[in-house]
């Protein structure tokens, strides 16, 4: 009896830790585990079973424990926590469709990627790990670039020609030339390569890969360099926070690109934006030590909509709504690309609103709707707003409203621009709504170039 009990135990141990046991991952990076899942399938995680329900464009219906949520791939979103698992939908296949064949989503095997932890540890622990960016210059992110995971990228200003973001930019426009803003290594690590870019253009920015010395496979690249300030060669072993160089730039930009990527054999400069690992919420709880729980609100404000990036450091208010931004677009699993349209000609700029938005992309997709709503976390209360809109290319037509408030219908010939008159609203629940409407056929565009708001009482 004593050695049957005994088994018994034995057994239940047993299943333990196979049920904690991470090493049917596809991969890890710190602390998070990443899992390649078709639809149906299921892992176990720290005792707790996560499957796929469903996969709906960018949107994924998972299954943890006994409750179910929809998450949608974490481009520039944080993860959720339930129950004793963080999670976050690295990639699916909706969102590696937008860009057929690239090889920037090298690392999605089947309908989607889903990375699990442990919400008891960091992703990153900042024992181990530093943000690639030194604070010495008062460096300040505020993760609203537009070049952020997987956005779907215009590669020219003034032609529908997308690709799918591969790492995180960071605007240091304000650092071009100078000794300012140093670019760090992110962990112990080993440099594999010092390569130089744009060799037509005189060979003006440098690219630097480092391999994990934790985590050999996980190789980290900083591109957009400038060759002048660069500190490290080939071979050179490094410590975390040791400095690499700073960011390269022009007259019309400058910015750091950083990737993560899992490769098991070295990355050359020709295939180094293969196999890139979705770390953004790694890299934004270095930034702000924590993943979640970050929440921004407003009492006033000016939002400009696209433009050129020198004058708003790649900000242009396209992305979807997230908490810790407090504002942002309102469309939902109907939209794959989690955006909308931009547009810009010289100094000025705007988001391109339609019925069917990235026309003739693989990113196509319908509005439902016959409006587009802009969304402003505020305290509530009541506020003075206005909005400039119409487009820097085609001729438009809008309709606007400040929540439910009427502030008119524009009807504006190409390139020009119109600020609505001011509007005062009553805001109850915390959030302060613009709505859009469009040409319900599809005819003409409707632009928004421009919100200011400000709480009187």
């Amino acid at each position: 009896m004593h050695k049957f009990l005994i088994l018994l135990l034995i057994g239940a141990i047993g299943l333990k830790v196979v049920a904690q046991d991470t090493g049917s991952s596809d991969f890890r990076w710190g602390n998070g585990f990443y899992y390649n899942m078709d639809v149906g399938d299921k892992v176990t995680f720290d005792q707790t079973e996560v499957e796929l329900l469903k996969v709906e464009n960018h949107y994924n219906l998972l299954k943890v424990g006994e409750d179910t949520l929809w998450l949608k791939v974490a481009r520039r979103s944080v993860p959720e926590e339930l129950l004793a698992v963080r999670i976050f939908v690295a990639d699916n296949k909706a969102v590696s469709a937008l860009n057929p064949e690239s090889p920037v989503h090298g690392l999605l095997t089947k309908d989607a990627l889903i990375c699990l932890s442990d919400p008891g540890k960091p992703l990153l622990d900042p024992e181990n790990y530093s943000f690639p960016i030194s604070f010495n210059n008062g460096f300040i992110w505020n993760a609203e670039e537009d070049s952020y995971m997987y956005s779907l990228y215009k590669t020219k200003e003034s032609e529908t020609c997308y690709i799918s973001y591969p790492g995180v930019g960071f605007n240091l426009h304000d650092a071009r030339g100078l000794s300012k803003h140093w670019l760090v290594a992110i962990e112990n690590s080993r440099v594999v390569w010092v390569a130089h870019q744009n060799l037509e253009q005189g060979g003006n920015q440098a690219c630097v890969l480092l391999e994990s010395e934790t985590q050999p496979g996980i190789y980290y690249l900083y591109s957009r360099l400038y060759p002048k300030n660069l500190t490290v060669k080939q071979g050179q072993s490094l410590v975390k926070g040791e400095a690499i160089g700073t960011a390269w730039g022009d007259e019309s930009w400058g910015h750091l690109q950083f990737a993560v990527i899992k490769s098991s054999m070295e990355p050359t400069i020709e295939n180094c934006f293969h196999n890139i690992v979705n770390g953004f919420p790694q890299v934004f709880g270095l930034y702000y030590r924590q993943s979640a729980y970050i929440l921004r609100s407003f009492t006033r404000g000016k939002i400009v909509f696209g433009g050129p990036r020198y004058l708003n450091g790649n900000q242009l208010n396209t992305q979807e709504f997230e908490a810790y931004s407090g504002k942002g677009w309102v469309t939902g699993s109907w939209n794959p690309a989690d955006k909308v349209e931009w547009i810009g000609k010289g100094d000025e700029g705007n988001v391109r609103l339609k019925k069917i938005l990235f026309e003739e992309t693989p990113a196509q997709s319908k509005n439902p709707n016959d409006f587009f709503e802009y969304r402003i976390t505020v305290r509530s209360g009541t506020y003075r707003i206005r909005a400039k809109v119409g487009d820097a290319l085609l001729p438009s037509w809008q309709k606007i409203e400040f929540e439910g408030v009427d502030a008119g219908i524009k009807n504006l010939k190409a390139g020009d621009y119109s600020w609505t008159g001011e509007r005062l609203v009553k805001v109850s629940d915390g959030t302060l709504n613009v709505y859009i409407y469009v040409n319900s056929e599809n005819k003409q565009v409707a632009g928004l170039s421009e919100i200011v708001f400000q709480g009187v009482y």
